[in-house]
């Protein structure tokens, strides 16, 4: 199992030709972090926009576009986001960002019927985040797509994270179901799913819930607390109730420590990067690692 970025980085390093397809990843944030990433040996980048504004672009960073990186010129969002799904798609790149576009015509051309990235699935969105006192990864999901998953969402959440995990290295997904308590109460309803789900499980994982975060992530606050199983104090999928949860979750690992996060949108044929302009330049770079590593051992 990897335990941290860093052995993120060599792994997806010692992949050969990862390429990531941007619709109008013609700005310099996009650009940056692409550029970034070709300086790395992470991946190199198919830009599917205007290639006078890359130009410009390229002129403010004071660069030019890397061997590995090249320019499809489109101005139009909409035929520019089907393209760049469409290499996706098609095996020409191996993962998909977006760039400067809306995030509706991004989301309308990764479910396009015929080019799209469709599973039938969730889509639901993975925080990798390096847990210092734990010193190892660990899945926070889902802070950016699913609003408050029912059952059967919270299920296939838990598969597109475990498929991260497992290929990190880990064994086997450990689910965490968390909640403020391990006890359930009629005044927290996400404990009365938890239990459920617990009960029935997911194929494939350990599942534990409701459980507080001490105990899911602290093998000494888990022995304390009387919890036992493969989960107590060694989860490695962390499932919030809803987005709010889940956003500020990882959100306050992000900028409240010094810890690496990278993300990804998970539960399509192939990995999504969605990167912000208030990501750190580490924050970039981990999530395209991630994304070079999971999209090259798919």
């Amino acid at each position: 199992m990897l335990s941290n970025f860093t052995e993120i980085r060599n792994a997806a390093k010692a992949l050969s030709g990862s390429l990531v397809a941007v619709p109008l990843g013609h700005d310099v944030s996009s650009l940056e972090a692409l550029l970034e990433a070709s300086d790395s040996g992470l991946a190199g980048s198919i830009i599917v926009g205007s290639a006078a504004e890359v130009e410009k672009s390229l002129a403010v960073l004071g660069r030019k576009l890397a061997a590995d990186m090249s320019v499809i010129d489109c101005t139009d969002p909409v035929e520019a986001a089907l393209k760049a799904v469409s290499l996706v798609s098609s095996g020409k790149a191996g993962m998909l960002m977006k760039g400067l576009i809306k995030t509706s015509i991004f989301q309308k051309a990764i479910l396009d019927k015929e080019v799209g990235l469709r599973t039938g699935r969730v889509l639901s969105h993975v925080a990798v985040v390096h847990a210092p006192k734990q010193d190892r990864l660990v899945a926070i999901t889902d802070g950016g797509m699913n609003i408050r998953p029912n059952a059967e969402q919270v299920k296939q959440i838990a598969v597109n994270a475990a498929e991260i995990m497992l290929k990190l290295g880990a064994d086997r997904g450990r689910v965490a179901l968390l909640a403020a308590v391990e006890v359930v109460s009629e005044k927290m309803p996400e404990t009365i799913l938890w239990e459920q789900i617990a009960k029935e499980g997911i194929e494939g994982m350990d599942v534990e819930g409701p459980v507080a975060v001490d105990g899911a992530m602290d093998p000494e606050a888990a022995s304390i607390k009387k919890m036992t199983g493969p989960v107590a104090g060694r989860a490695n999928i962390l499932i919030t109730p809803d987005i709010a949860c889940g956003n500020i979750f990882a959100k306050g690992f992000m900028y409240m420590t010094n810890t690496d996060v990278g993300g990804l949108i998970a539960g399509a044929s192939a990995p999504i990067v969605m990167l912000s302009r208030s990501d750190t330049a580490t924050t970039k770079l981990n999530s395209l690692a991630l994304g070079a590593l999971v999209a090259g051992s798919r």
